[in-house]
C-alpha cells in the first residue's frame, strides 16, 4: 500500500522551527525566507489536521501535538541522516559534477584548480558549463556556482563574494584615445557586457554614467556580449571599453592586460554563490568542495578589495594631475 507523506521541505521546516523556538532562525539555518518557513508549517498544519504551534506575540510554543510531532520527525531526520552516512561515499575515490559558466571556469576557477587538486586529491571534479537555473532535482549535478541574490529553492546558498563592475580598456587603447575623464567615453566604442541579464540585473552604461554624473555619451551603439569573459577578452584585445565585472577581469588588472582609466566602481547588489543540495551538504566530498571554496573565496575578496581601491586611487589621483 503507497504511503501517504507531507513534503519533506515541509517537515524539515517544521523540525527546525520547533527544534529553535523561532521561523526566523530556522529560515536562516535552511537559507529561505522566514515567510517561506511559515508558509510551509501552515500547509504542514493543514495536511495533518492539527495546530502544531501556538502563534502569540512574544514567542513561538509548541502545543501538545506539536511537540510529540517534534520528537518523532527529529528522531526520523537523525535516522534518516544516519543511513545517508552508511551509503554514501567517502571523499577518497568521489567523482563531483560542478556546474558553472563558462566565463566563471575560465576567468575564475580554472586558475585555481591546482590548489583544488592539491587540498582535495580524492575527489574528481566534473566541470559542466552552463546558465540554467539549478534543480538538483532535476539536474544531474552535484554543486554549482551562480550569481545571484540566493535563495534558490532546494539549494543550500554559501555566499563567495560580490560583484563590482567599472570601465576597463587595454592600456594602448587609453594611449591613444586619450581617455583621461569620464566624458571622454562620447568618442571611442563602448563594449556592453549582457551576461547579468539572467539573473534581473544588467549592468547597463547608463547606470554607470549616471553615477559618475556624465551626459552627452551615447549609449545606444557599440558590441554587444552576452559573456562576461568574451566582453574583457574584446576590451584586452583595443576593441573598446567595457563597463566589466571586477571578478573576472582581477587577474589582468594585476598583469596589466586592462586598466581602469577612470572611476567610479558601481558595486552591484548580488553575490556569487556555492550551491549545494540541502538533503547532501554533510557528504564528505561536498563538504570538502565547500570548504574549498570557503577558503580560496576568503583569500580572493580581500584581493579584489585592495585592487579596486588602488585603481580608483590611481584614477583619482591622475585626474587632479590633469
Amino acid at each position: 500500500m503507497p504511503r501517504s507523506l507531507p513534503p519533506l521541505t515541509a517537515l524539515r521546516a517544521f523540525e527546525a522551527a520547533a527544534r529553535l523556538s523561532s521561523f526566523t532562525r530556522a529560515a536562516r539555518e535552511l537559507h529561505v525566507t522566514p515567510a517561506a518557513v511559515s508558509h510551509q508549517i501552515r500547509g504542514l498544519e493543514k495536511y495533518l489536521g492539527v495546530t502544531l504551534f501556538r502563534r502569540t506575540t512574544r514567542r513561538l510554543e509548541l502545543t501538545e501535538q506539536g511537540r510529540i510531532a517534534a520528537e518523532l520527525f527529529r528522531e526520523g531526520f537523525e535516522k534518516l541522516e544516519r543511513g545517508v552516512s552508511q551509503l554514501r561515499a567517502d571523499e577518497a575515490g568521489a567523482s563531483l559534477t560542478l556546474s558553472v559558466t563558462t566565463a566563471f571556469a575560465t576567468r575564475w576557477l580554472v586558475p585555481r584548480l591546482g590548489r583544488f587538486a592539491r587540498r582535495c586529491p580524492g575527489i574528481d571534479l566534473r566541470i559542466r558549463a552552463g546558465t540554467q537555473p539549478v534543480d538538483f532535482d532535476q539536474d544531474d549535478i552535484d554543486v554549482a556556482v551562480r550569481i545571484g541574490r540566493g535563495g534558490v529553492a532546494g539549494a543550500s546558498a554559501i555566499p563567495l563574494f560580490t560583484e563590482s563592475v567599472a570601465p576597463l580598456a587595454s592600456p594602448a587603447f587609453i594611449r591613444q584615445h586619450g581617455l583621461r575623464r569620464a566624458a571622454d567615453l562620447a568618442r571611442v566604442p563602448l563594449l556592453h557586457d549582457d551576461s547579468m541579464r539572467r539573473v534581473g540585473r544588467p549592468t547597463r552604461w547608463s547606470e554607470w554614467l549616471a553615477a559618475a554624473k556624465v551626459r552627452g555619451v551615447d549609449v545606444g551603439h557599440g558590441m554587444h556580449v552576452d559573456d562576461g569573459h568574451l566582453v574583457l577578452q574584446a576590451a584586452a584585445e583595443g576593441r573598446g571599453v567595457a563597463l566589466g565585472r571586477l571578478v573576472y577581469a582581477l587577474d589582468d588588472l594585476v598583469a596589466r592586460r586592462l586598466r581602469m582609466p577612470f572611476g567610479p566602481v558601481l558595486e552591484l547588489d548580488v553575490r556569487y554563490y556555492l550551491l549545494l543540495p540541502e538533503a547532501r551538504t554533510g557528504e564528505p566530498a561536498i563538504a570538502a568542495v565547500r570548504d574549498w571554496f570557503r577558503q580560496e573565496a576568503a583569500a580572493f575578496a580581500p584581493r579584489l578589495r585592495k585592487l579596486v581601491r588602488a585603481s580608483a586611487a590611481a584614477s583619482k589621483a591622475g585626474k587632479a594631475a590633469r
